[in-house]
């Protein structure tokens, strides 16, 4: 029985699957889901903040290979709380020995990524939806590779 790390059975598995550059997106309550049939879900919600988005943030970061991290723009001012909270656990995070790269972007543009697909309309991996009841908690992490 694994007793550490991330638990959920559904979610190691599709992060195990995971390559270089895939993308995985942890949101908040309110984000729809992904519009693709090739992006692999897991709804961790139960009930309103429960998980809270940081909490289910913070072992994915700590499991996962990323080289960079996407942002809507609008979280530095709508929800400061998780914007720095999310910026503070990823400086404690390292790409081959770099700091983790932030990319911000609008709202708009992070909400269509997401649902739709990057700019080849290739679909966001896995998509995470937590309890989060506060507006833009939400990330992409861009998959890297450990060498």
């Amino acid at each position: 029985m694994k007793t550490k790390g991330i638990l959920n059975s559904e979610l190691i598995k599709i992060m195990a699957r995971m390559g270089h550059g895939d993308l995985l997106a942890v949101t908040d309550r309110g984000f729809p889901f992904p519009l693709h049939a090739n992006t692999a879900t897991v709804d961790l919600s139960v009930t309103e903040n429960l998980p809270r988005f940081i909490d289910v943030v913070t072992p994915i970061v700590q499991d996962f290979e990323i080289e960079e991290a996407i942002i809507a723009e609008e979280t530095k001012t709508v929800n400061p709380p998780v914007h720095e909270a999310l910026l503070g656990l990823l400086s404690k995070k390292k790409n081959k020995g770099s700091d983790i790269r932030i990319r911000y972007i609008q709202h708009a543009e992070f909400k269509d990524l997401v649902l739709h697909g990057g700019e080849r309309g290739e679909p966001v991996a896995c998509f995470v939806k937590t309890g989060e009841f506060t507006p833009y908690a939400n990330v992409i992490l861009v998959s890297s590779v450990p060498f």
